[in-house]
Protein backbone atom coordinates (compact mmCIF):
# COMPACT_ATOMS: atom_id res chain seq x y z
CA UNK A 1 0.00 0.00 0.00
CA UNK A 2 0.97 3.32 -0.65
CA UNK A 3 1.46 5.92 2.54
CA UNK A 4 1.14 9.61 1.58
CA UNK A 5 3.78 11.46 3.69
CA UNK A 6 2.52 15.04 4.58
CA UNK A 7 4.17 18.21 5.79
CA UNK A 8 3.03 21.09 7.67
CA UNK A 9 3.84 23.77 9.30
CA UNK A 10 4.26 23.95 13.45
CA UNK A 11 3.66 26.86 15.47
CA UNK A 12 6.93 28.13 14.86
CA UNK A 13 7.53 27.51 11.81
CA UNK A 14 9.20 24.13 11.85
CA UNK A 15 8.16 21.51 9.16
CA UNK A 16 6.73 18.64 10.99
CA UNK A 17 6.41 14.99 8.95
CA UNK A 18 3.38 12.94 9.82
CA UNK A 19 2.75 9.50 7.98
CA UNK A 20 -0.47 8.41 7.14
CA UNK A 21 -2.15 5.44 5.07
CA UNK A 22 -3.62 6.32 1.90
CA UNK A 23 -7.38 6.18 1.06
CA UNK A 24 -6.86 2.63 -0.57
CA UNK A 25 -4.99 1.30 2.44
CA UNK A 26 -8.10 2.50 4.59
CA UNK A 27 -10.46 0.92 2.77
CA UNK A 28 -8.78 -2.14 2.69
CA UNK A 29 -8.74 -2.27 6.55
CA UNK A 30 -12.16 -1.72 6.83
CA UNK A 31 -13.23 -4.38 4.63
CA UNK A 32 -11.03 -6.84 6.45
CA UNK A 33 -12.36 -5.55 9.30
CA UNK A 34 -15.76 -6.32 8.19
CA UNK A 35 -14.95 -10.04 6.91
CA UNK A 36 -13.35 -10.47 10.33
CA UNK A 37 -16.24 -10.16 12.49
CA UNK A 38 -18.44 -12.66 10.11
CA UNK A 39 -15.65 -15.00 10.76
CA UNK A 40 -17.89 -17.52 12.56
CA UNK A 41 -20.39 -17.52 10.21
CA UNK A 42 -17.74 -17.60 7.37
CA UNK A 43 -16.71 -20.52 9.00
CA UNK A 44 -19.93 -22.55 9.38
CA UNK A 45 -20.64 -21.91 5.80
CA UNK A 46 -17.26 -23.15 4.62
CA UNK A 47 -16.99 -26.25 7.02
CA UNK A 48 -20.92 -26.91 6.00
CA UNK A 49 -19.63 -26.94 2.18
CA UNK A 50 -16.57 -29.48 2.85
CA UNK A 51 -19.23 -31.88 5.12
CA UNK A 52 -21.20 -32.11 1.67
CA UNK A 53 -18.37 -32.71 -0.50
CA UNK A 54 -17.20 -35.28 1.63
CA UNK A 55 -20.50 -36.94 2.55
CA UNK A 56 -21.43 -36.95 -1.18
CA UNK A 57 -18.35 -38.62 -1.97
CA UNK A 58 -18.79 -41.21 0.78
CA UNK A 59 -22.25 -42.12 0.57
CA UNK A 60 -23.10 -42.29 -3.34
CA UNK A 61 -25.06 -39.01 -3.43
CA UNK A 62 -26.56 -39.22 -0.43
CA UNK A 63 -24.48 -36.48 1.15
CA UNK A 64 -27.08 -34.17 1.60
CA UNK A 65 -29.21 -36.61 3.99
CA UNK A 66 -26.24 -37.56 5.81
CA UNK A 67 -25.23 -34.08 6.97
CA UNK A 68 -29.05 -33.07 7.55
CA UNK A 69 -28.77 -35.76 10.02
CA UNK A 70 -25.83 -34.91 11.69
CA UNK A 71 -27.14 -31.36 11.94
CA UNK A 72 -30.40 -32.34 13.31
CA UNK A 73 -28.11 -34.71 16.12
CA UNK A 74 -25.82 -31.75 16.77
CA UNK A 75 -29.33 -29.19 17.35
CA UNK A 76 -31.44 -31.38 18.95
CA UNK A 77 -29.40 -32.72 21.71
CA UNK A 78 -29.11 -30.23 24.60
CA UNK A 79 -25.32 -30.60 25.17
CA UNK A 80 -24.02 -30.12 21.77
CA UNK A 81 -26.88 -27.79 20.69
CA UNK A 82 -25.92 -25.27 23.43
CA UNK A 83 -22.26 -25.01 22.83
CA UNK A 84 -22.94 -25.03 18.74
CA UNK A 85 -25.31 -22.07 19.18
CA UNK A 86 -23.29 -20.09 21.80
CA UNK A 87 -20.41 -19.88 19.84
CA UNK A 88 -22.51 -18.44 16.37
CA UNK A 89 -24.43 -16.34 19.52
CA UNK A 90 -20.89 -15.04 20.95
CA UNK A 91 -19.86 -13.59 17.27
CA UNK A 92 -23.08 -12.04 17.20
CA UNK A 93 -22.61 -10.21 20.49
CA UNK A 94 -19.27 -9.21 19.38
CA UNK A 95 -20.60 -7.19 16.05
CA UNK A 96 -23.35 -5.50 18.76
CA UNK A 97 -20.60 -4.63 21.00
CA UNK A 98 -18.63 -3.03 18.11
CA UNK A 99 -21.65 -0.97 16.78
CA UNK A 100 -22.15 0.03 20.11
CA UNK A 101 -18.79 1.31 20.52
CA UNK A 102 -18.56 2.96 17.62
CA UNK A 103 -22.22 4.93 18.29
CA UNK A 104 -21.08 6.23 22.30
CA UNK A 105 -17.90 7.19 20.31
CA UNK A 106 -15.22 4.80 22.50
CA UNK A 107 -13.14 4.34 19.56
CA UNK A 108 -9.67 4.62 18.54
CA UNK A 109 -7.32 5.19 15.23
CA UNK A 110 -9.35 4.19 12.19
CA UNK A 111 -12.25 3.79 14.71
CA UNK A 112 -10.86 0.36 16.16
CA UNK A 113 -13.24 -0.53 19.35
CA UNK A 114 -12.21 -1.97 22.30
CA UNK A 115 -11.85 -5.91 21.02
CA UNK A 116 -13.90 -8.70 22.79
CA UNK A 117 -11.48 -11.34 24.37
CA UNK A 118 -14.08 -13.94 25.56
CA UNK A 119 -18.10 -14.25 26.02
CA UNK A 120 -19.49 -15.76 28.66
CA UNK A 121 -23.24 -16.70 28.99
CA UNK A 122 -24.78 -15.88 32.41
CA UNK A 123 -28.68 -16.37 33.50
CA UNK A 124 -29.03 -12.74 33.31
CA UNK A 125 -26.95 -12.29 29.84
CA UNK A 126 -23.61 -12.42 28.79
CA UNK A 127 -20.25 -11.29 30.37
CA UNK A 128 -17.73 -10.03 27.86
CA UNK A 129 -14.01 -9.80 29.03
CA UNK A 130 -13.06 -6.55 26.82
CA UNK A 131 -9.44 -5.10 26.47
CA UNK A 132 -9.09 -1.58 26.60
CA UNK A 133 -7.79 0.52 23.26
CA UNK A 134 -4.48 2.69 24.23
CA UNK A 135 -5.56 5.68 26.08
CA UNK A 136 -8.86 4.63 27.65
CA UNK A 137 -10.15 3.70 31.23
CA UNK A 138 -12.59 1.79 32.78
CA UNK A 139 -14.11 4.98 33.69
CA UNK A 140 -14.94 5.79 29.88
CA UNK A 141 -17.15 2.97 29.29
CA UNK A 142 -18.75 3.34 32.45
CA UNK A 143 -19.63 6.61 31.50
CA UNK A 144 -21.37 5.57 28.13
CA UNK A 145 -23.04 2.41 29.77
CA UNK A 146 -26.72 3.81 29.10
CA UNK A 147 -25.55 4.57 25.80
CA UNK A 148 -24.52 1.37 24.68
CA UNK A 149 -27.00 -0.47 26.53
CA UNK A 150 -29.68 1.60 24.35
CA UNK A 151 -27.47 0.82 21.31
CA UNK A 152 -27.31 -2.75 21.96
CA UNK A 153 -31.11 -2.95 22.68
CA UNK A 154 -30.86 -4.76 26.43
CA UNK A 155 -31.66 -3.76 29.71
CA UNK A 156 -28.32 -2.63 31.04
CA UNK A 157 -25.06 -2.60 30.73
CA UNK A 158 -22.37 -2.31 33.73
CA UNK A 159 -18.34 -2.15 33.70
CA UNK A 160 -16.55 -3.73 36.18
CA UNK A 161 -12.62 -3.25 36.44
CA UNK A 162 -10.19 -6.46 36.21
CA UNK A 163 -7.71 -6.21 39.52
CA UNK A 164 -5.57 -7.99 37.97
CA UNK A 165 -5.25 -5.92 34.56
CA UNK A 166 -5.73 -1.88 34.47
CA UNK A 167 -6.10 -2.38 30.83
CA UNK A 168 -9.22 -5.07 31.21
CA UNK A 169 -12.76 -4.93 32.33
CA UNK A 170 -15.27 -7.49 32.40
CA UNK A 171 -18.77 -6.04 31.15
CA UNK A 172 -22.07 -7.35 31.79
CA UNK A 173 -24.63 -7.42 29.27
CA UNK A 174 -28.12 -7.92 31.01
CA UNK A 175 -30.75 -9.42 28.78
CA UNK A 176 -33.60 -10.16 30.78
CA UNK A 177 -34.40 -9.37 34.92
CA UNK A 178 -33.41 -12.19 36.65
CA UNK A 179 -34.10 -11.03 40.07
CA UNK A 180 -38.29 -10.98 39.63
CA UNK A 181 -38.99 -13.65 41.66
CA UNK A 182 -38.32 -14.80 45.27
CA UNK A 183 -34.99 -15.92 46.22
CA UNK A 184 -34.97 -19.51 48.32
CA UNK A 185 -32.59 -19.08 51.16
CA UNK A 186 -29.53 -21.35 50.34
CA UNK A 187 -29.43 -24.54 52.70
CA UNK A 188 -27.20 -24.08 55.68
CA UNK A 189 -24.12 -25.37 56.63
CA UNK A 190 -24.29 -27.82 59.49
CA UNK A 191 -21.14 -28.80 61.27
CA UNK A 192 -20.06 -31.94 60.97
CA UNK A 193 -21.05 -34.39 64.05
CA UNK A 194 -23.12 -31.75 65.08
CA UNK A 195 -26.72 -29.58 64.49
CA UNK A 196 -27.73 -25.54 64.87
CA UNK A 197 -29.41 -27.13 67.81
CA UNK A 198 -26.14 -27.93 69.71
CA UNK A 199 -23.91 -30.62 69.32
CA UNK A 200 -19.18 -31.25 69.39
CA UNK A 201 -17.94 -29.46 66.50
CA UNK A 202 -14.43 -30.34 65.95
CA UNK A 203 -11.56 -27.72 64.44
CA UNK A 204 -12.06 -28.29 60.97
CA UNK A 205 -15.38 -27.40 61.18
CA UNK A 206 -14.53 -24.35 63.17
CA UNK A 207 -12.12 -23.01 60.68
CA UNK A 208 -14.49 -23.83 57.94
CA UNK A 209 -17.09 -21.21 59.89
CA UNK A 210 -14.77 -18.06 60.40
CA UNK A 211 -13.58 -18.46 56.65
CA UNK A 212 -17.80 -18.15 56.20
CA UNK A 213 -18.27 -14.98 57.97
CA UNK A 214 -16.32 -13.62 55.17
CA UNK A 215 -18.78 -14.31 52.61
CA UNK A 216 -22.15 -14.82 53.88
CA UNK A 217 -24.36 -16.37 51.01
CA UNK A 218 -27.75 -14.08 51.77
CA UNK A 219 -29.19 -14.16 48.35
CA UNK A 220 -27.99 -14.13 44.39
CA UNK A 221 -26.60 -11.41 42.05
CA UNK A 222 -27.94 -10.24 38.92
CA UNK A 223 -25.50 -12.48 37.41
CA UNK A 224 -27.08 -15.59 38.67
CA UNK A 225 -23.82 -16.12 40.92
CA UNK A 226 -24.67 -15.61 45.06
CA UNK A 227 -24.16 -12.94 47.13
CA UNK A 228 -21.96 -12.77 48.87
CA UNK A 229 -21.90 -10.53 51.80
CA UNK A 230 -18.72 -10.27 53.76
CA UNK A 231 -19.24 -9.59 57.82
CA UNK A 232 -16.29 -10.05 59.57
CA UNK A 233 -14.03 -6.81 59.78
CA UNK A 234 -16.70 -4.55 58.11
CA UNK A 235 -20.02 -2.60 58.85
CA UNK A 236 -22.71 -3.03 56.65
CA UNK A 237 -25.32 -0.53 56.09
CA UNK A 238 -28.67 -1.18 54.06
CA UNK A 239 -31.05 1.83 53.45
CA UNK A 240 -33.88 1.37 51.42
CA UNK A 241 -37.41 2.97 51.56
CA UNK A 242 -40.86 1.51 53.65
CA UNK A 243 -41.20 -1.89 51.75
CA UNK A 244 -38.29 -2.34 50.04
CA UNK A 245 -37.31 -5.22 51.98
CA UNK A 246 -34.71 -3.97 54.39
CA UNK A 247 -35.64 -6.97 56.72
CA UNK A 248 -34.79 -9.41 53.57
CA UNK A 249 -31.38 -8.46 53.94
CA UNK A 250 -31.16 -8.49 57.92
CA UNK A 251 -32.90 -11.83 58.22
CA UNK A 252 -31.00 -13.46 55.18
CA UNK A 253 -27.73 -12.43 57.27
CA UNK A 254 -28.57 -13.01 60.44
CA UNK A 255 -30.02 -16.61 59.32
CA UNK A 256 -26.54 -17.51 57.17
CA UNK A 257 -24.76 -16.30 60.62
CA UNK A 258 -26.91 -19.17 62.76
CA UNK A 259 -23.92 -21.94 62.21
CA UNK A 260 -21.50 -19.98 63.72
CA UNK A 261 -24.17 -18.62 66.19
CA UNK A 262 -24.46 -22.74 67.17
CA UNK A 263 -21.03 -23.63 67.26
CA UNK A 264 -20.39 -20.19 69.53
CA UNK A 265 -18.11 -18.66 67.26
CA UNK A 266 -20.57 -15.45 67.15
CA UNK A 267 -23.27 -13.57 69.24
CA UNK A 268 -25.73 -11.53 67.93
CA UNK A 269 -26.69 -8.62 69.66
CA UNK A 270 -30.02 -7.25 68.03
CA UNK A 271 -31.48 -3.21 68.76
CA UNK A 272 -35.17 -3.42 67.78
CA UNK A 273 -36.39 0.36 68.28
CA UNK A 274 -39.56 -0.10 66.40
CA UNK A 275 -40.63 -3.28 68.04
CA UNK A 276 -41.94 -4.92 65.24
CA UNK A 277 -38.95 -6.90 62.82
CA UNK A 278 -36.22 -8.53 65.02
CA UNK A 279 -37.97 -8.85 67.85
CA UNK A 280 -40.15 -11.23 66.05
CA UNK A 281 -37.09 -13.79 66.29
CA UNK A 282 -36.25 -12.76 69.81
CA UNK A 283 -34.61 -16.27 70.72
CA UNK A 284 -32.17 -16.10 68.30
CA UNK A 285 -30.28 -13.48 69.79
CA UNK A 286 -27.84 -12.96 72.51
CA UNK A 287 -29.22 -9.58 73.48
CA UNK A 288 -32.45 -7.65 72.70
CA UNK A 289 -32.44 -4.66 73.56
CA UNK A 290 -36.19 -2.08 72.39
CA UNK A 291 -36.21 0.60 74.89
CA UNK A 292 -34.15 3.31 74.35
CA UNK A 293 -32.07 3.20 77.80
CA UNK A 294 -31.84 -0.68 77.16
CA UNK A 295 -30.80 -0.12 74.05
CA UNK A 296 -28.32 2.91 75.30
CA UNK A 297 -26.76 -0.02 77.58
CA UNK A 298 -26.28 -2.36 74.89
CA UNK A 299 -24.16 -0.36 72.82
CA UNK A 300 -21.67 0.97 76.20
CA UNK A 301 -21.01 -3.02 76.95
CA UNK A 302 -20.33 -3.31 73.30
CA UNK A 303 -17.73 -0.58 73.13
CA UNK A 304 -16.51 -2.13 76.51
CA UNK A 305 -16.19 -5.96 74.79
CA UNK A 306 -14.55 -4.08 71.87
CA UNK A 307 -11.61 -1.53 74.05
CA UNK A 308 -10.97 -4.65 76.60
CA UNK A 309 -9.76 -6.96 72.99
CA UNK A 310 -8.60 -3.93 71.62
CA UNK A 311 -6.34 -4.22 75.01
CA UNK A 312 -5.76 -8.34 74.74
CA UNK A 313 -4.84 -7.72 71.03
CA UNK A 314 -2.94 -4.60 70.72
CA UNK A 315 1.23 -5.70 69.68
CA UNK A 316 -0.28 -9.12 69.16
CA UNK A 317 -2.56 -9.21 66.44
CA UNK A 318 -4.04 -6.71 64.33
CA UNK A 319 -7.37 -8.17 63.16
CA UNK A 320 -9.48 -10.54 65.80
CA UNK A 321 -9.88 -13.91 64.91
CA UNK A 322 -13.58 -15.50 66.62
CA UNK A 323 -13.18 -18.32 68.71
CA UNK A 324 -15.76 -19.75 71.44
CA UNK A 325 -14.14 -18.00 74.01
CA UNK A 326 -14.48 -14.92 72.38
CA UNK A 327 -17.05 -14.50 69.29
CA UNK A 328 -17.69 -12.02 66.85
CA UNK A 329 -20.18 -9.23 68.05
CA UNK A 330 -22.99 -8.25 65.92
CA UNK A 331 -24.73 -5.31 66.92
CA UNK A 332 -27.97 -5.94 64.24
CA UNK A 333 -29.91 -2.21 64.41
CA UNK A 334 -33.20 -2.23 62.98
CA UNK A 335 -33.53 1.80 62.01
CA UNK A 336 -30.59 2.92 62.90
CA UNK A 337 -32.15 6.81 62.45
CA UNK A 338 -33.99 6.10 65.39
CA UNK A 339 -30.94 6.45 67.52
CA UNK A 340 -29.13 9.50 65.37
CA UNK A 341 -31.81 11.57 64.89
CA UNK A 342 -34.82 11.03 66.51
CA UNK A 343 -34.43 10.64 70.34
CA UNK A 344 -35.55 13.76 72.25
CA UNK A 345 -33.41 13.62 75.17
CA UNK A 346 -30.54 15.79 74.67
CA UNK A 347 -28.16 13.33 77.03
CA UNK A 348 -29.45 10.23 75.88
CA UNK A 349 -28.86 11.15 72.40
CA UNK A 350 -25.53 12.42 72.73
CA UNK A 351 -24.95 8.67 74.70
CA UNK A 352 -26.08 6.65 71.97
CA UNK A 353 -24.19 9.16 69.43
CA UNK A 354 -21.06 8.59 71.10
CA UNK A 355 -21.17 4.83 71.07
CA UNK A 356 -21.68 4.18 68.03
CA UNK A 357 -19.29 6.45 66.58
CA UNK A 358 -16.80 4.63 68.77
CA UNK A 359 -18.05 1.21 67.46
CA UNK A 360 -18.27 2.08 64.00
CA UNK A 361 -14.69 3.97 63.84
CA UNK A 362 -12.81 1.35 65.94
CA UNK A 363 -14.91 -1.96 66.64
CA UNK A 364 -14.23 -3.47 62.96
CA UNK A 365 -10.55 -5.32 64.17
CA UNK A 366 -11.46 -6.50 67.00
CA UNK A 367 -14.65 -7.89 66.13
CA UNK A 368 -17.82 -6.09 67.18
CA UNK A 369 -19.42 -4.97 63.78
CA UNK A 370 -22.14 -3.45 63.13
CA UNK A 371 -25.36 -4.14 60.89
CA UNK A 372 -27.88 -1.26 60.80
CA UNK A 373 -30.72 -0.35 58.11
CA UNK A 374 -32.22 3.01 57.80
CA UNK A 375 -34.55 4.69 55.85
CA UNK A 376 -33.76 7.85 55.46
CA UNK A 377 -29.57 8.29 54.59
CA UNK A 378 -29.81 11.71 54.67
CA UNK A 379 -26.51 13.17 56.69
CA UNK A 380 -28.15 14.83 59.40
CA UNK A 381 -30.00 11.67 60.13
CA UNK A 382 -26.98 9.56 59.81
CA UNK A 383 -23.83 11.65 60.15
CA UNK A 384 -21.82 8.23 60.28
CA UNK A 385 -22.55 6.65 57.19
CA UNK A 386 -19.37 7.10 55.47
CA UNK A 387 -18.00 4.54 58.43
CA UNK A 388 -19.81 1.51 56.97
CA UNK A 389 -17.37 -0.16 54.23
CA UNK A 390 -20.35 -2.51 52.60
CA UNK A 391 -23.10 -0.21 51.56
CA UNK A 392 -27.03 -1.65 50.23
CA UNK A 393 -29.08 0.46 48.54
CA UNK A 394 -32.82 -1.04 48.14
CA UNK A 395 -35.42 0.98 46.27
CA UNK A 396 -35.51 4.87 47.06
CA UNK A 397 -37.74 7.18 46.19
CA UNK A 398 -35.57 9.72 44.64
CA UNK A 399 -32.01 9.56 42.50
CA UNK A 400 -30.31 12.09 44.51
CA UNK A 401 -30.91 9.02 47.50
CA UNK A 402 -28.70 6.61 45.80
CA UNK A 403 -25.92 8.41 45.82
CA UNK A 404 -25.84 9.47 49.54
CA UNK A 405 -25.74 5.59 50.40
CA UNK A 406 -23.52 4.28 47.66
CA UNK A 407 -21.23 7.73 46.99
CA UNK A 408 -20.74 10.50 44.41
CA UNK A 409 -21.60 9.25 41.08
CA UNK A 410 -22.87 5.44 42.12
CA UNK A 411 -25.97 6.48 39.84
CA UNK A 412 -24.08 6.98 37.01
CA UNK A 413 -22.14 3.82 37.49
CA UNK A 414 -25.72 1.70 37.02
CA UNK A 415 -27.18 1.56 40.77
CA UNK A 416 -30.96 2.53 39.99
CA UNK A 417 -32.60 1.61 42.73
CA UNK A 418 -35.09 4.83 42.48
CA UNK A 419 -35.93 2.99 39.58
CA UNK A 420 -37.10 -0.83 41.52
CA UNK A 421 -40.14 -1.96 41.45
CA UNK A 422 -42.09 -1.76 44.61
CA UNK A 423 -43.16 -5.11 43.88
CA UNK A 424 -39.75 -6.48 44.18
CA UNK A 425 -38.87 -6.12 47.77
CA UNK A 426 -35.04 -7.29 48.64
CA UNK A 427 -33.59 -6.08 45.19
CA UNK A 428 -31.05 -3.40 45.43
CA UNK A 429 -27.58 -2.61 44.64
CA UNK A 430 -24.33 -3.62 46.83
CA UNK A 431 -21.14 -1.45 47.17
CA UNK A 432 -17.66 -3.00 48.41
CA UNK A 433 -15.05 -0.96 49.93
CA UNK A 434 -12.58 -0.69 47.44
CA UNK A 435 -14.83 -1.70 44.27
CA UNK A 436 -16.46 1.46 42.04
CA UNK A 437 -19.17 -0.50 40.63
CA UNK A 438 -22.60 -1.39 42.40
CA UNK A 439 -23.57 -4.84 41.94
CA UNK A 440 -27.44 -5.53 41.45
CA UNK A 441 -28.66 -8.60 43.97
CA UNK A 442 -31.90 -9.69 45.54
CA UNK A 443 -31.66 -10.59 49.65
CA UNK A 444 -33.45 -14.43 50.29
CA UNK A 445 -36.48 -14.30 51.40
CA UNK A 446 -36.71 -15.66 55.39
CA UNK A 447 -40.26 -16.52 56.05
CA UNK A 448 -41.88 -16.04 59.25
CA UNK A 449 -42.28 -20.10 59.59
CA UNK A 450 -38.63 -20.05 59.18
CA UNK A 451 -37.91 -17.54 62.09
CA UNK A 452 -39.84 -19.55 64.67
CA UNK A 453 -38.00 -22.10 64.05
CA UNK A 454 -34.44 -20.03 64.23
CA UNK A 455 -35.92 -18.74 67.19
CA UNK A 456 -36.80 -21.99 69.02
CA UNK A 457 -33.23 -23.37 68.71
CA UNK A 458 -32.44 -20.45 69.88
CA UNK A 459 -34.20 -20.82 73.08
CA UNK A 460 -33.29 -24.32 73.25
CA UNK A 461 -29.95 -24.38 72.56
CA UNK A 462 -29.22 -20.60 74.11
CA UNK A 463 -27.10 -19.18 71.74
CA UNK A 464 -24.47 -17.07 73.42
CA UNK A 465 -26.67 -16.40 76.54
Amino acid sequence: MVRVLRIRSGARGRMLLSLRPSVPEVLARLAVRRVWQWRRELTGLAGLWVALRVAGRLSDGHGPLVVAVVCAVLLGVPRTRRPVLGWFHAGRVRRSWARACRAAELVGWMARTPPVRSVRAVSAGVVLTVRLLPGQEPEDLRRASERLAATMRVRSVSVVSDPADVGRVRVLVVYRETLDRLVTPAPLPGPAGGSLGGGPVGAADLAGLVGGLDRLVVGVREDGDPWLLPLRGVHVLVAGATGAGKGSVLWSTIRALTPAMAAGLVRVWAVDPKRMELSFGAGVFARLAVDVEDIADLLDDAVEQMRGRADRLSGVDRTHVPTPAEPLIVVVIDEIASLTAYVTDPALKRRLAAALAVLLSQGRAPGVVVVGAVQDPRKEVLPLRDLFPVRVVLRMTEPGQVDLVLGSGARDRGAHADLIPAGLPGVGYVLTDGDPTPVKVRAAFVTDTEIRHLADLGDLAGWGR
